[in-house]
């Protein structure tokens, strides 16, 4: 670990300007991008006459990622800022890390990949000064099938929990005004995720298009399990429609429980004799437990849960900072 000065550890100090922009970039064992991202970052905000930083968090990166960054922050000083985490915590707490120590009026937040193309923030923003506190890049969707049927999944539990405005389409090339952050950051939960955060603070979100191009380097985070993961951390951690299914299920299995037994009760007094062998009882005991054992793992991810909010344990540990 490199010795160097002990960097401030949220945004800049008491009375100093602001940049226009932030950008948070994510990073994951992506050395191959990230030169020519920061270059089109500092070409496009150029173009735009705008201040800016770039916020790169490298969360847990196994190849030369880190290097590189340290590389950039060295030759472009006051402008790129570096948080190393210790290990790989995923994409939302990388996020959440990178918005608290960023300082500009606008944020920005952008995949590490260049699939996302940095040009189009002038899109963006154009369509964030008509008003609305954030804008989320929209393009076509051309994954595999398996991959979209997850994020058709996420995208239909947002849409159920957060209740966004019709037809918007969440991506992670998005653009938030600063009072947005702000109220983000307020967030202490070990298990977030930034759009809902978002739609949770404000409904003036909106789209622009944008461009989307193949991945050019390394392979995406995102696989078909992950997405199923993240479904039931939103599921979990920002809506209460497992307890109340648990609870539908619960009350329906307790009225099959009771009939059933009316019935052999029934059977028992009127024809004088109960329903031949253990065929019947064996299945009812085996419909019950697996019931009663699915909503003791519900109740048992809830207190778990529960648990690991109480408890304050930070989301994320930095290992270093380059400011």
């Amino acid at each position: 670990m490199t010795s160097r000065p002990r960097p401030r550890l949220t945004g800049p100090e008491e009375g100093a300007a602001r940049p226009d922009f932030s950008v948070v970039v994510p990073v994951y064992n992506s050395e191959a991008s990230l030169e020519e991202l920061h270059s089109r970052l500092a070409a496009t905000f150029a173009s735009m006459g705008r201040s800016h930083e770039v916020v790169f968090v490298d969360d847990g990166s196994r190849d030369g990622s880190l290097a590189v960054l340290r590389s950039l922050h060295d030759r472009h000083p006051g402008q790129i800022r570096v948080l190393s985490l210790y290990r790989n915590q995923g994409q939302q707490t990388a996020l959440m890390c990178g918005l608290r120590h960023c300082s500009g009026e606008v944020v920005v937040t952008i995949d590490d990949d260049l699939q996302h193309f940095p040009e189009d923030i002038p899109v963006l923003y154009a369509r964030l000064q008509e008003g609305h506190d954030a804008v989320f890049g929209s393009y076509p969707r051309r994954n595999g099938l398996l991959k979209n049927l997850g994020s058709r999944l996420v995208r239909r539990l947002v849409h159920h929990i957060f209740d966004p405005p019709e037809g918007l389409e969440m991506s992670a090339f998005r653009l938030i005004r600063r009072p947005i952050v702000e109220h983000v950051k307020a967030y202490r939960t070990s298990f977030p995720y930034l759009s809902g955060m978002i739609l949770d603070t404000t409904p003036r979100v909106a789209n622009a298009p944008i461009r989307h191009q193949e991945r050019r380097y390394g392979r995406s985070g995102y696989t078909l399990p992950r997405l199923i993961r993240l479904s039931f951390n939103l599921l979990v951690n920002y809506s209460a429609l497992p307890l109340k299914v648990i609870g539908w299920v619960g009350m329906g299995v307790s009225l099959i429980a009771f009939v059933a037994g009316a019935v052999f009760i029934a059977r028992q007094w009127l024809v004088g004799r109960a329903p031949a062998g253990w065929t019947s009882l064996a299945v009812l005991i085996s419909l019950f437990s697996g019931v009663l054992f699915s909503m003791m793992f519900v109740m048992a991810e809830y207190l778990s849960r529960l648990l690991t909010e109480v408890s304050n344990r930070p989301a994320h540990a930095v290992r270093e900072i380059l400011d």
